[in-house]
């Protein structure tokens, strides 16, 4: 039966429900159904895939091993940015197509993609000149402008170093010759994928299924044709089988695994590991967001700006350890530090300033020769030949592009239907999220539904910036029950009602899926202060899921455990 299609979202901020309470019947409905498109990988890749498909109604199942954006989707430097340092490799397609989607997704998620300034520096004797600077900010824009329906929020300035030291007085001037200022976005690369995810049910009318922690055993093949995958869901030990004759292999830095599944020898992924830290603004003082030479190497990296937090990273080295568990090391803040120490003096940053870390690995496509920072962030397309698909690479700015490349090559090997008219078009899934929603439309909706004085301004930018359409939600049971609009931990804006709107809409089975990946709680609140916030979200969690007390512990021991692995001091 088709389910509701949520056509007052818009007014009253209701997705389409989706809880972990109700795992048995989406298990039930992945057993029974048929589904046009199977897509093994629950990161930013298979979610964009499965919005192409809805929105062409083609049924899709969507699965993931662990929760949705376990990988590198919930741990990358978190911009929607078009890569400036690939100008220097030449990569102007790739620049030009991520400047270009950055913009879109700027328009199409206005409360989650928010526009952030970037400085780039040239100094004295050093690897950027005020010309490379001038003119990397120029093509910048000009590759992300012209021609374009979505623009850029603001074109590049220039700045010397006078007016430098009095737009970010904690900078050090000491052989800078000139400023650049230009503009990406950031974003909560988690909650990208899982809107996306949320998206894709939605447009599906209840058509298709998303699970998390259900892993695909084997890829199942019959005369050398995909007949579908043996799914195993890892919270209940059931095992059963979907039949599809396409599969999608999105599983990013697993993507080798997945391709043993199907009884193929692959060495197409380079994983690389990629470090950042988080200290609080106010001991770094950066008013905007920088890009970095490193003193070691001169590589590249960022000073990012987030709120009332700055993240330094990312660093970028090969990785041959547990794909599952990359962490923060001594010698990965150091090497960030270091430079950061230098560029801002009076910071002097120290172990005792780290709120958090987070690492993640990179699912490049390996290219002999090439060192880490010099692979292409390209992706690649592989076509078994037997309805199985692999897509690898990319950059989760382009995501859609990847997805309505894949999907299209899908159609034309004959193992989806014939795409017709605009469906065909790569523009076709340029269209707002529904959850989309700017700030100036979010305040007239809040004195209209009066609910505009119902939590402090912090709080609401807090809601409108991570759920946009979806805060409305959260505000009403506010406005319902008041004290589920209290703070859950004194000095952040995170409450008993946001807590509820997740488990309600989206499938948080665990507490480390709602502290990581549903919110930015992990690295936004200070490991000194996670046992206190972990406890009261677990006890909102045994409310609604019907923990037993063993259970609750239990998953306040996985978390808390996950958060002492980060701190390595």
């Amino acid at each position: 039966m088709k389910g509701p299609r949520s056509a007052d979202f818009h007014v009253e901020g209701k997705p389409l429900s989706w809880s972990a309470r109700d795992r048995a019947e989406a298990l039930a409905q992945a057993r029974t159904r048929d589904f046009e498109l199977v897509i093994i990988g629950g990161g930013i890749t298979g979610a964009g895939i499965a919005r192409e498909a809805a929105l062409r109604g083609i049924s899709f199942l969507l699965l993931d091993k662990e929760d949705f954006a376990f990988g590198t989707s919930s741990r990358s430097s978190k911009l929607a940015h078009g890569g400036i340092r690939y100008l220097s490799q030449q990569e102007f397609g790739l620049v030009r197509e991520s400047t270009t989607e950055r913009n879109w997704l700027r328009n199409a998620l206005p409360n989650l993609v928010r526009p952030l300034g970037f400085y780039y520096c040239a100094y004295r004797n050093g690897k950027d000149t005020p010309f490379k600077v001038h003119l990397a900010l120029r093509l910048y824009d000009l590759l992300s402008n012209l021609f374009s329906r979505f623009k850029n929020v603001a074109p590049r300035r220039f700045f010397t170093p006078a007016e430098m030291a009095a737009r970010e007085p904690a900078l050090g001037t000491k052989g800078l010759l000139l400023a650049g200022l230009y503009y990406d976005t950031n974003v909560d690369d988690a909650r990208l994928t899982l809107e996306t995810i949320k998206e894709a049910r939605d447009l599906s009318g209840g058509l298709s299924v998303a699970l998390n922690y259900a892993s695909v055993a084997r890829v199942l093949l019959e005369d050398g044709r995909v007949q579908g995958v043996d799914v195993e869901d890892r919270s209940s030990g059931q095992h059963f089988t979907v039949k599809a004759t396409c599969v999608v292999n999105a599983t990013g830095i697993w993507t080798d695994e997945t391709l043993a599944r199907a009884g193929k020898d692959s060495k197409l992924i380079r994983p690389t590991k990629g470090v950042h830290v988080v200290v609080p603004n106010a001991r770094l003082g950066n008013g905007e967001a920088f890009g970095l030479r490193s003193i070691d190497d001169g590589r590249f990296f960022f000073v990012l700006r987030r709120g009332e937090v700055s993240v330094l990273g990312t660093t970028d080295t090969d990785y041959a350890g547990n794909l599952d568990e990359p962490f923060c090391h001594k010698e990965d803040c150091d090497y960030l530090m270091r430079t950061v120490n230098t560029v801002f003096p009076q910071a002097h940053l120290n172990y005792d300033d780290i709120l958090s870390t987070y690492a993640g690995i990179r699912p490049l496509v390996r290219e002999e020769g090439r060192g880490e920072s010099a692979v292409s962030r390209r992706h690649v397309i592989q076509d078994g030949g037997n309805g199985l698909f692999t897509i690898a690479g990319g950059k989760l700015t382009t995501f859609r592009t990847m997805a309505w490349e894949l999907l299209s090559q899908c159609s034309r090997k004959g193992y989806l239907r014939p795409l017709k008219g605009r469906e065909k078009g790569r523009d076709f899934s340029r269209r707002p999220y529904k959850a989309g929603l700017s700030w100036q439309a979010f305040e007239v909706l809040l004195k209209l539904l009066e609910l505009d004085s119902l939590v402090p301004p912090s709080v609401l930018r807090h809601l409108h910036q991570q759920y946009g359409q979806g805060a409305l939600g959260i505000l009403r049971e506010i406005q319902q029950s008041p004290a589920t609009g209290l703070p859950l931990l004194e000095g952040h804006p995170y409450c008993p009602a946001e807590i509820h709107h997740i488990l309600a809409f989206e499938n948080a089975p665990h507490l480390v899926d709602v502290m990581l990946r549903r919110t930015e709680m992990q690295m936004l609140v200070s490991h000194r202060l996670q046992a206190q916030l972990a406890t009261r979200v677990a006890a909102l969690m045994t409310d609604s899921y019907g923990w037993s007390e063993a259970q609750k512990q239990q998953e306040l021991g996985q978390y808390l455990g996950y958060i002492r692995r980060t701190i390595f001091f």
